[in-house]
């Protein structure tokens, strides 16, 4: 068996895979939708989530995990201020650009001066750069024709949501919650509160109402298994890891598939895997040298409703097969050129003091 805490270790886990899996994941889920393939396969065989809404749950889950691990072993609060932005809005503003002037412009029923030109394109370039919530709408005839009409890029919904759980941790930070076992379960039962109660009344303040909401095709949130992760770090020494739980969760979850129960199964066997999968040495030698998951999320989409848009009438998987390597090159330009080198700046200007222990400094996560 392995801790929690020693798969946490920088180098030790496959989360990395893990969330490039997961991004892949998202584009397979969208493809049945995009192409209008019907009922996605995940989806009719649980009858509670889709290939995209388990990809969504994992990323928040881990980002639990690894934010509450960056924030105890960052040297300053500026510097966990610095990196988690740095970590989310280059990327998210320079894919936006590239919406806006590049795919817009191709693939809009709009002249190229009349889109350029029209308002509306200002107005989503806004709101999407800045990823003020929300970031969804239309653009100026793009992708009027595709089965799911002027969807751009929906993906990103889920990027305010995932800040304001940044801001969770900076809060519960600041007040000495973050790595205190009995502290961080006071503020996750606090927020579970706040949120069951928010969820079943969601608040007329309309840029918190995404963190709320209940998208189409999810059985569940992904903001509680941002607060699972966090509680999973508390807590990381205590957690065991080994593959016999999985199986024997997987077996009842499919014994119990049709009772009452099946949820409840179904939701254990999905969490205690994916933190097993982190951990399991035989997946080391595929980890990624390089964190391609965002851009891949953010990009994937978009993509997919470009491929739809030339080919209407193509199926699910022959279109996922074309955009995947599309998606794929957009996702290393945008780490090497944008990601990477905006964070190794902040990292190089705001170095840690020499003194910063080797346990700290190796989580991953920072």
């Amino acid at each position: 068996m392995k801790r929690l805490s020693e798969t946490l270790v920088r180098g030790n886990n496959n989360f990395d895979l893990i969330r490039l899996m997961a991004a892949l994941m998202v584009m397979l889920g969208h493809s049945y939708g995009i192409q209008g393939g019907g009922l996605e396969s995940m989806l009719r065989f649980s009858h509670l989530e889709s290939f995209g809404s388990l990809a969504v749950y994992a990323f928040f889950m881990i980002s639990g995990m690894l934010v509450s691990a960056s924030f105890v072993n960052q040297p300053s609060i500026f510097r966990f201020i610095g990196l988690r932005v740095l970590r989310i809005w280059p990327g998210a503003m320079v894919c936006a650009a590239f919406i806006a002037y590049v795919v817009g412009p191709i693939f809009s029923g709009l002249p190229v001066a009349a889109y350029l030109s029209d308002a509306r394109m200002l107005h989503w370039l806004f709101h999407n750069a800045l990823l003020i919530d929300p970031v969804g709408g239309p653009l100026p005839q793009l992708f009027a024709g595709n089965h799911l009409k002027s969807l751009v890029n929906a993906t990103v919904w889920t990027l305010p949501v995932e800040l304001k759980c940044y801001v969770i941790v900076l809060v519960a930070g600041l007040f000495g919650c973050i790595g205190s076992k009995r502290r961080t379960v006071v503020v996750v039962a606090l927020m579970s509160i706040v949120f069951t109660v928010f969820a079943n009344h969601p608040p007329k303040y309309f840029p918190l109402g995404s963190f709320f909401m209940l998208p189409p095709a999810y059985s569940f949130y992904p903001v509680p298994f941002f607060l699972l992760g966090m509680l999973l770090y508390a807590f990381r020494d205590r957690v065991l890891l080994d593959w016999k739980p999985v199986v024997a969760l997987l077996a009842v979850y499919l014994v119990l598939r049709h009772s009452r129960f099946d949820p409840v199964f179904f939701y254990a066997a999905f969490i205690y895997g994916l933190l097993w999968l982190g951990s399991a040495k035989m997946l080391h030698r595929l980890a990624p040298k390089h964190d391609y998951s965002y851009g891949i999320y953010l990009y994937g989409f978009v993509v997919q409703q470009a491929v739809s848009s030339l080919y209407p009438s193509m199926n699910s998987y022959l279109s996922l097969v074309m955009a995947v390597p599309i998606t794929v090159v957009l996702a290393v330009l945008s780490w090497h050129w944008v990601e990477q080198p905006c964070l190794a700046s902040f990292r190089h200007r705001n170095a840690p003091a020499s003194g910063l222990s080797a346990e700290a400094s190796g989580v991953s996560g920072t």
